[in-house]
């Protein structure tokens, strides 16, 4: 089943950033490039000022790659360098999602380039009674993604489920993650403003799920800082 490795992390005081991203850039995600099954290398950057600071995203031709030689191997073949940095880190978070049927179309079509995403993205979580999913499902095929995909500034919408969750460092939190995932890429933060997205969340469906159905609730902003394509 495809799905993305999606990692939330952030640097503690005793990693400078130009440490911290030297790391990342030149050998963290290098070591990925080659392994099948990845599709897309991206890093992002909080653009609201929350933490953690950082994220990156990895489309994945099936999850189960995670678990297989040889993206398994890279934890006893790690170099000092990267053992030091990651036991320095305040937060490691790394989940792994299944991609959610029906795909809906990006606005460019079968011309959208995966390594080219929008600059924003809106990364929302939500945890669902699991006797309202089926409507909760329903809102966001048969409502929600298609208004949202008449926004000025909508890239792409895509929806997840959670299928394993780890986090180790200071800032770790006990707990699972919500289990429904929606990343959403955006030309610019300032769509947010706009009648068209006020109108795709403030609906009587969706306050109706709100108030009865969503029982825990997530949503960040991240900016694109950059992606890899396979040498």
């Amino acid at each position: 089943m495809p799905g993305i490795l999606f990692v939330y992390s952030e640097p503690s005081p005793a990693i400078s950033e130009d440490e911290y991203n030297d790391w990342y850039e030149n050998e963290h995600v290098p070591l990925r490039l080659p392994i099948p099954g990845f599709e897309s290398w991206s890093r992002w950057v909080a653009a609201d000022g929350e933490h953690p600071t950082y994220g990156a995203l990895y489309d994945l031709s099936s999850t189960s790659i995670i678990s297989d030689p040889p993206y398994a191997n890279l934890a006893t073949t790690r170099s000092e360098r990267e053992k030091s940095l990651i036991s320095r880190l305040a937060l490691l978070d790394r989940r792994i999602y299944t991609l959610r049927e029906p795909v809906f179309p990006p606005k460019a079509g079968a011309v959208y380039d995966p390594l080219k995403p929008g600059p924003y993205l809106s990364v929302v979580e939500l945890e669902v009674k699991p006797e309202a999913e089926d409507d909760f499902n329903k809102w966001y095929d048969e409502e929600h993604i298609p208004m949202l995909a008449k926004v000025p500034g909508w890239v792409r919408s895509r929806r997840f489920v959670l299928e394993f969750a780890g986090a180790t460092g200071s800032e770790a939190k006990e707990g699972r993650p919500p289990k429904h995932l929606s990343i959403h890429e955006w030309e610019t933060p300032t769509v947010f403003e706009t009648e068209e997205f006020k109108a795709a969340t403030s609906t009587p469906w969706r306050q109706r799920l709100r108030e009865t159905a969503i029982v825990e609730a997530r949503r960040r902003v991240l900016k694109f800082v950059r992606s890899w394509d396979r040498e």
